[in-house]
C-alpha cells in the first residue's frame, strides 16, 4: 500500500478500469457530460441521429444526463477523480442537445454538473478477463487475475464478469451458468 503496509493474499484482481496496467493494453475513451435540470421529469432516453449524435438520459429526479462526442482512445495519464473537464466539450454537447430538442425546450437550463470520465477499452474492443499466466513478465503469477476493458458495457457486463472471475478465483473455473 501507499504507506508501505503489506497485505497477504491468495489472489489479487486487477480491475481498475482504464487505469488497469496489463501489458500496456488498456486504453481510455474520454467522455464529457452535463447534468441538466428539466422543467418536468422526462420519460424517454433520446439518441439523436444527427446534430452530432448526442445522448440524453432522463433521470427520475428531474434532471437529464447529456453526453456524446467521445475523444479518441488514449493511454490514461490523468489520475482517477482528477479528469480535466474541457469547457468547449461541454459547450459542444449542450449545443447539440439544445439544437436537437429546441433551444428553449426541456434541456435549455444551465447544467448543474459538468464532468468527464474515461471508459476502459482495449485496442480490439474486447475486455481482458481471466487469470494472468504465471510466466508473464509483467507481473503475472499464481493467484493474479484481471477484469477490465468493458467500455460502455461495463455497467451491464460487470455483474456477470464479477461472477465469472469470482468462480475462477474460488474454484479455478469461471463456470457461469445461472445458478438456478
Amino acid at each position: 500500500l501507499g504507506d508501505g503496509t503489506t497485505i497477504e493474499a491468495d489472489a489479487i484482481l486487477y480491475a481498475c478500469g482504464p487505469w488497469t496496467a496489463y501489458r500496456n493494453l488498456m486504453l481510455g475513451v474520454k467522455y464529457h457530460s452535463a447534468v441538466v435540470p428539466t422543467p418536468r421529469v422526462l420519460t424517454q432516453s433520446v439518441f439523436f441521429d444527427g446534430c452530432g449524435d448526442p445522448e440524453v438520459y432522463p433521470r427520475p429526479d428531474g434532471t437529464a444526463y447529456c453526453t456524446g462526442f467521445p475523444d479518441p482512445a488514449v493511454r490514461v495519464t490523468e489520475r482517477p477523480g482528477e479528469e480535466e473537464v474541457r469547457p468547449e466539450a461541454i459547450a459542444r454537447i449542450l449545443g447539440a442537445v439544445r439544437e436537437a430538442s429546441g433551444k428553449d425546450g426541456a434541456l435549455g437550463a444551465p447544467p448543474d454538473v459538468e464532468q468527464a470520465c474515461y471508459l476502459p477499452t482495449t485496442p480490439d474492443g474486447l475486455p481482458i478477463i481471466g487469470r494472468l499466466p504465471a510466466s508473464d513478465s509483467e507481473g503475472g503469477g499464481v493467484g493474479q487475475y484481471v477484469a477490465a476493458g468493458h467500455g460502455c458495457w461495463g455497467i451491464l457486463l460487470g455483474p456477470a464478469t464479477g461472477e465469472a472471475v469470482a468462480g475462477l478465483i474460488a474454484t479455478g473455473k469461471s463456470g457461469g451458468g445461472g445458478g438456478r
